[in-house]
C-alpha cells in the first residue's frame, strides 16, 4: 500500500483531515448529510487529494455530532453547530497552513451550509455542487427518500414526531425546523465574490444563480453530469467525478504560484470525550492504514479490546455512525476499541494493483492483524473482533490466523470465505435466500416460465441453489473422509473452522436480522436455521426482529450493543493475561479457510 500525506487534525471538537500543499488559496470541503456522506466518502477524499496535488491546502472534516467529531445527532442546536464547524474549519486552515484566501466547496446539504456560513467564514470563493436552494427543499427530498425506503417488518415509521430517519441517521424535528428557515434565494448579501454552481439536470439552482448575480457576485453555472453516479449508495459508489476537475480548474484561476509545502508539526491530536479519549492512528506497512483508538479514562479492570471492522465498503464510522457509538459506549464500560479502515476503504490508502472499494479480500486479514498490532502497541493484548456483513468474514479469518483474537461478534455474515475481492454491488447481486423462501413459489406457473426462458433473476437463484447443494455434498464427503482418516476436511468447511475456534476457547456471537438474505449462506454452511452451529459449544446465535441487513434501525443497533456487552461479559478478564504479541496462524487442518470466495451466496 502507498502512504498518504494527509494529516488527521482536531479543532473545536471536530475531526478532520488536512491535505497540505504550498498554495496561498485554501479549500474547505463541506460534505453532504448522512447516507450521502457515506456514499461519497472515498470520492470526497480523492477530490481533496486532487486539489492538494494542484497546490491547494485542503481541509475536509466531520460536522459536530457526525463522523468522528464530538456530540450526537440528537443534541440541540445542530444547525448552529454545523455552521460553526465550517467557520472553525476555515479559521483552522488559515492558522495551520497560512493561506491568504479560503474557498468553501459544498456538496448537496453541504452546499447549502457552505453558502449560509460563507460570509462569516470570510470565504473568497464558493463552489456549490448540486445545492439545495433552501432547507425546505432538502427536507422535502429527505422525507421522500425516507418514506420510499424499504423498512423491515415491525420497524417504526421513518417520519414521525422525533424527526426523519434515513439510512440509519436521524434528523431531529428541532434541526429540521431550523433548516426550514434557510433560503438562499432570499439572501440580502452575496455569500462570496466568486460563485460556481454545478447543478443537476433539473436545474433547481437557476433562481439561486440569478439571486447571487443580483447581489453582485460573479457567478458561473455548469451541469453536474456525474451527480447520479456519485450519489447513489455506498455499494455503487464511484470515486471518479469530472465535476471535481471542473471545480479545481475554476479555483485555480489567477492563483499565484505555490510555495514549497510547509511541514506539518504539532502534538498528537486527541479528542477528549466524557470518560474517554480518542486518537487517530496511522499504522501498518508504510503507515497506510487508518483507525481511531478509543480508550477509557482512568484505571479500569483489564479487558479484551474490541476491533471494529468495516461493514462492507462503509467507512470506519459505520452505517448510521454505529461504530462510533459502539466505541464510545464500550469506553464507558472501561473497554478500549479500534475502529479501522481496511486497505482501499474509508481513509486507508489504496492497495497497489487493486481498485478501491473491493470487499471479501483475503489480504484484509493482514490489515486486521495490523490493527491487532496497533492495539498491542497501546498495551491491549487480546481482542474481540466485530464485523457486520463482509466485515464478519474478515473477523472470522483474523480469528483463525491470530491467537490474540479471543472473541467474535459476527452480524449478518454474507460469505464466510475470502478471495480476490468483489464489489459490494456484485456481492449483493449474488445473494440467494434460504431454499424455503423459494419452495412455495415453485407452484406458480409464472416462476416456471421465468426459469424456462432463463430469466436473469430466476437463473441466478437456480444456479445459487444448485451450487449450494453441490457444496454441501463436497463438504460432507470431506467430513466423512476426515472421520475415517483424521484429515481431508474441505478447505471451505466453515463448521470445522468454528469448531477449531471453539476448541481454542474463542467465544463467538452470531447475529442475523430476522428474514435477512444472509440466512441463505447460514443454511448452506450449517443446515436450516444454522442447526449444527447452534449445537456447538462456545458459540451462540441470535435473531434481531425488526432489523434490516445493516442495522440501520436504532432499536436493532441498541439490541446488538446489548448482545456485544453480554459477549464481553462472558469473556471477562481472563483472556487478556495469556495473550501478548502476535503468534503463528493455525496449523494445517485446523480449520483455516484457504480458498477463494464462494460464489453466488450472499450480500456484502
Amino acid at each position: 500500500m502507498t502512504s498518504d500525506p494527509s494529516v488527521p487534525v482536531l479543532f473545536d471538537g471536530c475531526f478532520g483531515w488536512l491535505h497540505p500543499a504550498g498554495g496561498r488559496r485554501g479549500v474547505v470541503l463541506c460534505a453532504p448529510y448522512g447516507g450521502e456522506a457515506l456514499a461519497t466518502h472515498r470520492a470526497w477524499r480523492r477530490f481533496a487529494e486532487g486539489l492538494a496535488a494542484a497546490g491547494f491546502p485542503v481541509l475536509r472534516f466531520d460536522y459536530p455530532g457526525t463522523g468522528n467529531s464530538v456530540g450526537e445527532e440528537g443534541d440541540p442546536s445542530r444547525l448552529d453547530a454545523w455552521l460553526g464547524g465550517i467557520r472553525s474549519a476555515a479559521a483552522h486552515l488559515r492558522a495551520a497552513m497560512g493561506v491568504e484566501e479560503v474557498a468553501l466547496v459544498g456538496l448537496r446539504l453541504g452546499a447549502l451550509l457552505a453558502a449560509t456560513a460563507a460570509r462569516e467564514a470570510g470565504a473568497d470563493a464558493l463552489a456549490l455542487l448540486a445545492p439545495f436552494p433552501s432547507g425546505r427543499a432538502f427536507l422535502q427530498e429527505l422525507r421522500a427518500v425516507a418514506l420510499l425506503a424499504e423498512r423491515p417488518a415491525g420497524a417504526p415509521p421513518a417520519v414521525g414526531p422525533e424527526g426523519i430517519d434515513s439510512a440509519g441517521f436521524r434528523l431531529t424535528s428541532e434541526t429540521a425546523e431550523a433548516l426550514r428557515a434557510l433560503d438562499l434565494t432570499r439572501m440580502t448579501e452575496a455569500p462570496a465574490r466568486r460563485v460556481l454552481i454545478l447543478d443537476r439536470p433539473e436545474a433547481r439552482a437557476a433562481a439561486l444563480a440569478e439571486r447571487f448575480r443580483a447581489l453582485g457576485a460573479a457567478v458561473e453555472e455548469a451541469p453536474f453530469p456525474d451527480h447520479a453516479r456519485l450519489m447513489t449508495s455506498v455499494q455503487h459508489a464511484s470515486t471518479d467525478c469530472s465535476a471535481f476537475g471542473r471545480v479545481t480548474a475554476w479555483l485555480a484561476r489567477d492563483m499565484a504560484p505555490a510555495d514549497p509545502i510547509r511541514a506539518m508539526e504539532g502534538p498528537e491530536p486527541r479528542l477528549r470525550l466524557p470518560g474517554a479519549v480518542e486518537r487517530p492512528l496511522r499504522f501498518g506497512p508504510g503507515a497506510a492504514l487508518f483507525g481511531i483508538l478509543c480508550e477509557p479514562v482512568g484505571a479500569t479492570a483489564e479487558r479484551p479490546a474490541v476491533l471494529l471492522l468495516n461493514s462492507g465498503a462503509t467507512p470506519h464510522t459505520g452505517t448510521g455512525r454505529m461504530s462510533v457509538r459502539l466505541a464510545r459506549r464500550l469506553a464507558a464500560r472501561g473497554i478500549a476499541s479500534l475502529r479501522l479502515d481496511l486497505g482501499g476503504l474509508g481513509d486507508s490508502a489504496s492497495k497497489p494493483g487493486r481498485r478501491d472499494g473491493l470487499i471479501y479480500c483475503r489480504d484484509m486479514v493482514e490489515d486486521a492483524q495490523a490493527g491487532l498490532d496497533a492495539l498491542a502497541a497501546a498495551e491491549r493484548g487480546a481482542a474481540v473482533a466485530v464485523g457486520l456483513c463482509a466485515g464478519a468474514a474478515v473477523a472470522l479469518h483474523v480469528a483463525l490466523a491470530d491467537p490474540r483474537v479471543v472473541g467474535l461478534a459476527l452480524v449478518n455474515p454474507g460469505r464466510f470465505v475470502l478471495g480476490d475481492g468483489v464489489t459490494q454491488e456484485e456481492a449483493i447481486g449474488s445473494a440467494v435466500k434460504p431454499a424455503a423462501a423459494y419452495l412455495p413459489r415453485l407452484t406458480e406457473p409464472a416462476v416456471w416460465r421465468a426459469i424456462l426462458r432463463q430469466d436473469r433473476k430466476a437463473s441466478r437463484v437456480a444456479r445459487g441453489l444448485s451450487e449450494r447443494a453441490a457444496r454441501r455434498l463436497r463438504i460432507g464427503a470431506g467430513r466423512l473422509r476426515a472421520g475415517l482418516t483424521g484429515r481431508g476436511y474441505a478447505r471451505d468447511d466453515v463448521l470445522h473452522a468454528f469448531q477449531a475456534l471453539t476448541d481454542r476457547g474463542v467465544r463467538t456471537l452470531m447475529v442475523h436480522s430476522a428474514g435477512d438474505v444472509t440466512l441463505g449462506e447460514l443454511e448452506a454452511q450449517a443446515g436450516a436455521d444454522g442447526g449444527r452451529l447452534r449445537r456447538m459449544g462456545g458459540l451462540w446465535m441470535e435473531r434481531l426482529a425488526g432489523a434490516d441487513h445493516s442495522l440501520m434501525e436504532r432499536a436493532a443497533r441498541e439490541r446488538f450493543a446489548g448482545l456485544l456487552d453480554d459477549l464481553l461479559d462472558r469473556i471477562g478478564t481472563g483472556a487478556t493475561g495469556a495473550v501478548r504479541g502476535k503468534g503463528p496462524g493455525p496449523p494445517e487442518g485446523t480449520g483455516a479457510l484457504r480458498v477463494n470466495h464462494a460464489t453466488g451466496n450472499s450480500p456484502a
